[in-house]
């Protein structure tokens, strides 16, 4: 429905913005006595053959108020429009990045897809309002001065649809060349954004190893040729840009000489028309540039649109149906499990056979690389098998949604981080005074041996991604992350890493009385833990094959 006002009231005030000349001509008439047989067909208007002063200014005004209104009206409303057209299409955006498979984001980073949220969101906010409601408005006015033109002189009329056509022809090809340079100055500025945004995350480490000097010769080798590129796409702009200017006055320029090669005597126009026809130029000549220059407009939305589309098309997760199914009692099974990277020749499994009963006590350890935390992606599905079960009381993982396996999923790993503003949005989404409580006290009861000044309240703040926390607080509060789910399973990666060993203790005991109601699955280099487990397995090294064997 606003769309339709929206362009409603574009019409409205174009129809406006072209009887503003035309009364200005008919005041010309009235004004100085002449006579105009071509303006008589708007003598419809009310107060148009006025025949004082009072009767003129009383139209002219109400014109002028009108069209203001209008415009106003119109210019609001398309920003309007492309503004929700924005947010909508951001939210989806944002969903669907949330859902596309951890394997693209390994393979590929995270920071060439945030200038999705500026640079393109903007492009395509833009094709919206200045590509489309704009343009059509633009062009129905464009459409009306022709036929108001074409009424005085048909002629005329033929040679300015002429002169607009051949522009545009003009504007087509150069534009062809435009689009090419800016997808490469865009595929640049992507590459550019995410080699920032992987070495500002990892400065510490650039830092150290005294990685100042090859990074630089990096960034200025990417930095040369996203210059050269620049250049050439500046100069096609400029091109552009100069070009729709000159066109224009060229328009005006054409129409009139032709204007003095026809006298008045021998069928010319003259008098109020010719004042008209000028003025319906000069009104008209922002909006024909603004319309030479929409391709250029088109061409960089649908960059925009082809970059987004392609993310909407990346394989997601949550195909499946959620399925409300509680794994309390499930026994897990890997049976003949093979898995790989697809940067890797070798596989992280071979042939893993693996069962982990419903509430018992399941230690996997292993040397570093031998596989653990590939085992804890594929539990969490955030990859998935390339052959072989894995199944949960014998329902293949394949036929469950990751939603549906991650409700009765819980994990403490350092490969998860901590996110939010302060310790309470790390822990739990919800504002509700009950989980409130609940997340103090366990925070309260998992802190009562560290240091007063290591201790943390739910309104600290935490930075970015956890950077304000020492290791020890970090496992800390994944702990109280993942109880606070009260998740059937609790996967624990290297558990009592980081921690003194009075809280390791602490943890350890409260885990021992879980063991009843909750599967714990540890991964952990070393198999001396001080938590009690019922069976222990040995991941082997060897990339190729893992062995597992069963140790009493």
């Amino acid at each position: 429905m606003w769309l339709a006002i929206t362009l409603l009231t574009g019409f409205a005030y174009n129809v406006f913005t072209i009887l503003i000349p035309i009364s200005i001509g008919k005041f010309y008439e009235f004004a100085f006595g002449f006579s105009s047989h071509r303006l008589k067909a708007f003598g419809f208007i009310p107060y148009m053959d006025a025949t004082d002063h009072t009767g003129f200014f009383i139209l002219f005004f109400s014109l002028v108020g009108l069209r203001f209104v209008l415009e106003y009206a119109n210019r609001y409303g398309i920003a309007w429009v492309g503004e929700r057209f924005a947010k909508s299409l951001r939210e989806r955006l944002f969903a669907e990045q949330l859902q596309i498979v951890l394997p693209v984001y390994d393979t590929k980073g995270i920071g060439k897809y945030l200038l999705r949220f500026s640079g393109d969101l903007k492009s395509i906010q833009n094709y919206v309002k200045n590509g489309v409601l704009r343009f059509v408005q633009d062009f129905a006015l464009l459409g009306i001065v022709f036929l108001v033109i074409a009424q005085m002189d048909i002629t005329l009329a033929g040679l300015m649809l002429g002169f607009v056509l051949m522009s545009t022809l003009i504007l087509w090809l150069l534009n062809k060349v435009l689009y090419r340079q800016s997808l490469e100055r865009r595929n640049r500025k992507s590459g550019m954004l995410s080699f920032v945004n992987t070495r500002l995350r990892a400065v510490a480490s650039l830092k150290v190893f005294n990685k100042y000097t090859p990074e630089n010769k990096r960034y200025r080798k990417r930095s040369e040729r996203l210059y050269r590129i620049g250049k050439k796409y500046a100069g096609s702009v400029a091109l552009l840009q100069a070009g729709i200017p000159a066109m224009t006055y060229g328009l005006l320029g054409t129409i009139m000489a032709y204007v003095l090669s026809r006298p008045t005597y021998e069928g010319g126009v003259g008098g109020g028309s010719l004042l008209v026809i000028i003025l319906l130029i000069l009104a008209i000549l922002p909006v024909l540039r603004r319309t030479l220059r929409v391709s250029i407009v088109w061409k960089l939305g649908n960059i925009s649109f082809e970059k987004l589309i392609r993310i909407f098309e990346m394989p997601k997760e949550n195909d499946l149906p959620f399925e409300k199914l509680s794994f309390k009692d499930a026994v897990i099974r890997f049976e003949n499990v093979q898995f790989y990277y697809d940067r890797m020749e070798k596989s992280v499994f071979g042939k893993l056979n693996l069962e982990i009963q419903p509430n018992t006590s399941t230690l996997i350890h292993g040397p570093s690389g031998c596989g653990k935390s590939t085992l804890i992606k594929l539990l969490l599905k955030t990859v998935s098998a390339q052959k072989g079960k894995l199944s949960v009381n014998g329902i293949s993982y394949t036929s469950l949604s990751e939603k549906t396996i991650r409700k009765n999923i819980a994990v403490i790993s350092n490969d998860y981080p901590l996110y939010g503003k302060d310790v309470y949005e790390a822990l739990v989404y919800s504002r509700n005074t009950e989980r409130k409580k609940k997340a103090k006290a366990l925070l309260e009861y998992l802190q009562q041996h560290e240091k007063p000044k290591d201790q943390l309240q739910l309104s600290d703040r935490i930075g970015d991604l956890g950077c304000n926390l020492n290791l020890g607080q970090t496992k800390l509060l994944q702990y109280c992350r993942a109880l606070l789910t009260n998740k059937p399973i609790l996967i624990l990666e290297e558990p009592f890493e980081c921690l003194n060993p009075k809280t390791a203790q602490l943890i350890a005991d409260k885990l021992n009385t879980l063991q009843n109601d909750k599967t714990l699955v540890i991964f952990s280099q070393s198999k001396e833990q001080i938590l009690n487990s019922d069976k222990t397995f040995c991941l082997g090294s060897e990339l190729s094959v893992s062995k597992f064997s069963f140790v009493s």
